[in-house]
């Protein structure tokens, strides 16, 4: 508000010296083209025509100034957009494809070595020294206070940002030999904030499938605990939802999140905050069908109920792994 308010005082400011200026050039016109008519030095038709004239080229003369702080103002937003604009899209940049699906082997794990991550070139590390390894088949909470670094390490893993040091690994391969978009073909994700389209429920669940699986479609629901929810619905399956899921409730919506996420069949499950929203039993449900699929889960959590459904926690602190507790079976001796 402060700097609007400064903003616009400027504007004013200009505002008044430019009125101010003209101003008095149009009364020193009038007044030297008055003394010239006075002198017949200048008849009154050629005044009057000199002063249309001067009214035209001052018009276009603040036309052009005008256009030329629009195009500053282009350029500036331009060197904004050039970061996105000027990189080569992830296809054509050289990056294999990776293995086909079918080929992949049913269990996929993640190991990142000695990983750091910064957002830019003199500021601090958002993550230092990472080095940890999820097996294929298990079950990872990280938890941490806010702004440790948990959504930044997940998107690392996924690929979407790249570490300033250091390696990501998948299925004991490196990231880029693995490929991206095989990656993220094998990868369900939900992260923080994740938006619901315009469309019907089933739309949503299957990200707009051409050849959508309504029996799928069902049983990732169910799977999500949000089955009832959608069957008692008027048109079920079929209700139409708003952008970013306005017509339903915030645990609804993180439900069909996770529905949409496992309805690509995916050999990874990575979950930011996903049951945030949650009552505790639909939490215990979700977190009770998760557990029991196969594929390797990192969940990134606050919340006791979902962090006890994991086997493994990982414990960030200042960007750097400060605890990695595994869960002792029931009978075994504590340490």
């Amino acid at each position: 508000m402060n700097a609007q308010l400064a903003t616009r005082k400027i504007e004013v400011m200009f505002t008044v010296l430019n009125r101010l200026l003209f101003g008095l050039e149009r009364v020193a016109v009038i007044w030297l083209g008055a003394l010239l008519v006075l002198e017949r030095n200048l008849s009154v038709g050629m005044l009057f025509a000199f002063i249309a004239y001067k009214e035209q080229f001052a018009l276009r003369v603040s036309g052009l100034i005008d256009k030329s702080a629009d195009l500053a103002l282009l350029r500036l937003q331009g060197e904004r957009l050039a970061d996105i604009v000027l990189s080569a899209p992830e296809g054509e940049a050289g990056m294999p494809q990776g293995q086909p699906l079918d080929q992949r082997p049913a269990g996929l794990g993640i190991e990142l070595r000695d990983v750091s991550f910064r957002y830019g070139d003199g500021e601090p590390d958002v993550l230092s020294g990472i080095n940890l390894r999820v097996e294929p088949g298990e079950s990872v909470a990280i938890v941490g206070p806010s702004g440790c670094g948990k959504s930044t390490l997940l998107k690392i893993m996924l690929g979407i940002q790249a570490p300033s040091s250091g390696e990501v690994l998948i299925g004991g391969m490196p990231l880029a030999r693995f490929g991206l978009a095989a990656w993220r073909e094998a990868a369900g994700v939900v992260m923080q904030d994740e938006s619901l389209l315009a469309g019907s429920i089933n739309d949503n669940i299957s990200f707009f499938d051409p050849q959508a699986k309504l029996e799928w479609i069902e049983q990732c629901a169910r799977v999500a605990a949000v089955h009832d929810d959608i069957q008692a619905m008027p048109m079920g399956y079929h209700t139409l939802i708003g952008d970013m899921g306005a017509a339903l409730s915030g645990g609804q919506r993180q439900r069909i999140l996770i529905a949409r996420a496992l309805y690509r069949q995916p050999q990874v499950l990575l979950l930011d905050e996903a049951t945030s929203a949650l009552d505790i039993e639909r939490e215990r449900q979700v977190n009770h069908a998760v557990r029991q699929l196969a594929l390797t889960r990192v969940i990134v959590a606050h919340r006791p109920e979902t962090i006890a459904s994991a086997g493994r926690v990982i414990a960030l602190h200042e960007g750097r792994v400060a605890q990695d507790l595994r869960s002792v079976p029931a009978g075994a001796p504590s340490h």
